[in-house]
């Protein structure tokens, strides 16, 4: 028996008589409250009854003699209930309504202890396996003023990115909490790109197993991210072909087109880049059919510097078109693209040198580095 609702039961009851026969419901004493809210709580989190919870934690809020901390803690409670049952309206009108009517309350934890926060989110975020870290660290965060919630955000985001610059494997700790903290908030693509990240790390180190866990992990935790999805996807099939392993490349490059058919930049690359592996292993036709496809299933006018890469690969391109690399993230894999251009049309040295472009583009080890530096070492990448 839920020992939580018996002693619920028994002080209903004991308001009931001490109304009497006044027709007046007394003020609830505080004990009570408190054993409403911890109702409310067990409601929330053990029998995840979210529309309950959020019924126990109205009435405690709307109590009129209930403690601004325990009204203010119930607000936030409601706000999140109503967050999970996707009114984002009505949530956002508890929160307004806590930060109204108990403006010291939501000053408890001004930003300036931040550091402070940062320590307390430790302690929750390491509590035994994930699932229970992540309870932990809801727990923690539902009772802060939103605004506040925001700034430990944009904190851990900033120190893990500060960590990353001189320990990149050092920063996934750091990062796995603030994507914690994002995915609360629900800015859920900016959780998702940050666990791709983690992906990027582990990828750039050589640890391709826990890459490839790292980006499935983007697509199982943040299905609705589907742009971030399909990048995560290229992820997986690229370390299939640093593993050498190209069934399971082509497979991985031919999902991101199936289970991302709307993402069309990343649809292409994938196309570009199975032909590539094709390429490496000796399977010229299934190159060309590859990159031929990108021409005749996506010319679209959008997509016209993707498109003539797939025509240079097929020595297609205007031989008095001087080459040119993007001004963003992906000049490195133009530069590669060109160089396998150069090496198609068996010039050698010129080949060599956009490979040289590339390497010196990327930033560490990031894709496609690791296939310049073994063209450039005379060992294409371990394709059968």
């Amino acid at each position: 028996m839920n020992r939580r609702l018996v002693v619920t039961a028994g002080l209903v009851l004991a308001w009931c008589s001490l109304a009497g026969g006044t027709g007046k419901m007394p003020v609830p004493p505080q004990d009570a409250l408190a054993t409403r809210y911890e109702e409310a709580w067990y409601q929330e989190n053990g029998l995840h009854d979210l529309a309950k919870a959020a019924e126990l934690y109205r009435g405690v809020a709307a109590a009129g003699g209930a403690e601004p901390a325990l009204a203010a803690k119930a607000l936030l409670r409601l706000g999140a209930c109503y967050r999970e049952l996707g009114d984002a309206e009505a949530a956002s009108r508890a929160e307004v309504e806590a930060r109204r009517r108990f403006p010291d309350e939501m000053k408890r934890f001004p930003t300036h202890r931040l550091e402070v926060l940062d320590k307390q989110l430790d302690e929750a975020f390491n509590v035994g396996d994930a699932a229970t870290a992540t309870q932990a660290i809801v727990r923690f965060l539902s009772d802060l003023d939103v605004a506040v919630v925001h700034s430990i955000c944009e904190w851990c985001y900033a120190q893990a990115a500060e960590r990353r610059a001189a320990d990149p494997l050092g920063s996934i700790p750091a990062l796995r909490k603030a994507i914690a903290i994002s995915t609360f908030l629900r800015q859920l693509e900016r959780s998702a790109f940050a666990q791709k990240d983690i992906g990027d790390i582990y990828a750039a180190a050589g640890r391709y197993d826990d890459a490839m866990a790292a980006y499935r992990k983007v697509q199982q935790d943040f299905p609705e991210a589907k742009g971030v999805g399909a990048w995560a996807q290229l992820g997986v099939a690229e370390m299939q072909r640093l593993r050498g392993r190209l069934p399971e490349a082509v497979e991985a490059y031919r999902a991101v087109e199936h289970d991302y058919p709307g993402q069309l930049p990343q649809v292409i690359w994938a196309n570009l880049w199975m032909g590539d592996a094709y390429r490496v292993a000796g399977k010229t036709a299934d190159a060309q059919a590859a990159w031929r496809r990108v021409l005749e299933e996506f010319n679209e006018p959008g997509h016209a510097s993707l498109l003539g890469i797939a025509a240079r690969l097929l020595g297609q391109a205007d031989s008095g078109e001087r080459p040119a690399l993007p001004d963003d993230e992906f000049a490195n894999d133009v530069a590669y693209f060109l160089a396998v251009e150069q090496e198609l049309a068996g010039r050698p040295e010129r080949a060599r040198r956009w490979y040289q472009r590339c390497v010196a583009l990327s930033r560490g080890n990031d894709w496609p580095r690791p296939l310049a530096a073994r063209a450039l070492e005379g060992r294409p990448a371990p394709l059968p």
